[in-house]
């Protein structure tokens, strides 16, 4: 099959599913736009995908969910037949329900779902679990994604007989509640409004930064990660509860799993 153009369609706050994504396009032979929805808008974009077209869909895992932010996207964007291909970056615990979740959005939307992965990456709220991944080793495995995807894509004129089972049960899993939102540190802060700008849920106030609001914050840490003055953070008691139980529940060594 001759493709007309790859887009890449994530939602990636701390960049890492944006990486896998990024290897794994390397390896295919196309064109290719990126469509990255960890910048907050306001208005979800609507994007329609040709016949022709080749996606790849990349999210981070929450609470063994696709992010409901990612859904809201979603809402917006259609597929003719397009064949499609998956990428779920999880903390090392479990993926659960996130791939069936996604391939299930999408195949309602009109995509066609030729392969899917799941990558143990480095988790994002206590990062010395599955610290440094994806490492070469990971992102050699999301190269070699790609070129299996690339022999695919090049082989087949109708995907129709291709039929990609991925893990997971119905009903989903509930998404578990956020009690680590992010403060920020009166004496540190500098009002610099870098978090705000940022916070893929809008959850910061641009007027005034120190104010975040609890119910829009979904814990992706990205503005921990973006302010250069330290100034924000999660309470350290919780975290460190936290630490602790996700101890006993992940294993740093976990292996990526492919489904074509």
């Amino acid at each position: 099959m001759k493709i007309n153009e790859m887009k890449l369609v994530y939602f990636s706050p701390t960049g890492t599913t944006r990486r896998l994504m990024m290897e794994t396009a390397r390896s295919i032979d196309a064109k290719s736009v990126s469509f990255d929805f960890s910048i907050y808008k306001a208005k979800k974009p609507a994007l329609k995908f040709a016949h022709n077209d080749f996606a790849i869909f990349g999210m981070p895992v929450y609470y063994g969910r696709m992010p409901a932010l990612f859904m809201e996207y979603l809402e917006n964007i259609s597929g003719d037949g397009t064949p499609a291909a998956l990428v779920a970056a999880y903390g090392c615990r479990e993926y659960e329900d996130a791939l069936l979740e996604l391939k299930t959005e999408l195949e309602n939307k009109g995509f066609k779902i030729i392969g899917a992965a799941a990558f143990p990456t480095e988790h994002s709220l206590v990062p010395e679990i599955g610290a440094r991944r994806p490492n070469k080793a990971d992102l050699k495995e999301a190269a070699e994604y790609g070129i299996e995807l690339n022999r695919r894509l090049r082989k087949e004129e109708s995907f129709e007989q291709i039929d990609v089972h991925v893990p997971g049960n119905t009903p989903y899993r509930k998404y578990g509640k956020n009690g680590l939102v992010p403060k920020a540190d009166p004496g540190l802060c500098t009002l610099c409004g870098a978090c705000a700008k940022v916070c893929p849920a809008g959850a910061i106030s641009a007027d005034d930064p120190k104010k975040t609001d609890s119910k829009k914050c979904i814990g992706c840490m990205k503005c921990v990660r973006t302010c250069r003055q330290n100034a924000r953070g999660v309470n350290p008691l919780k975290i460190g509860i936290l630490e602790k139980k996700l101890r006993k529940i992940c294993n740093s060594n976990k292996k990526t799993e492919f489904f074509f």
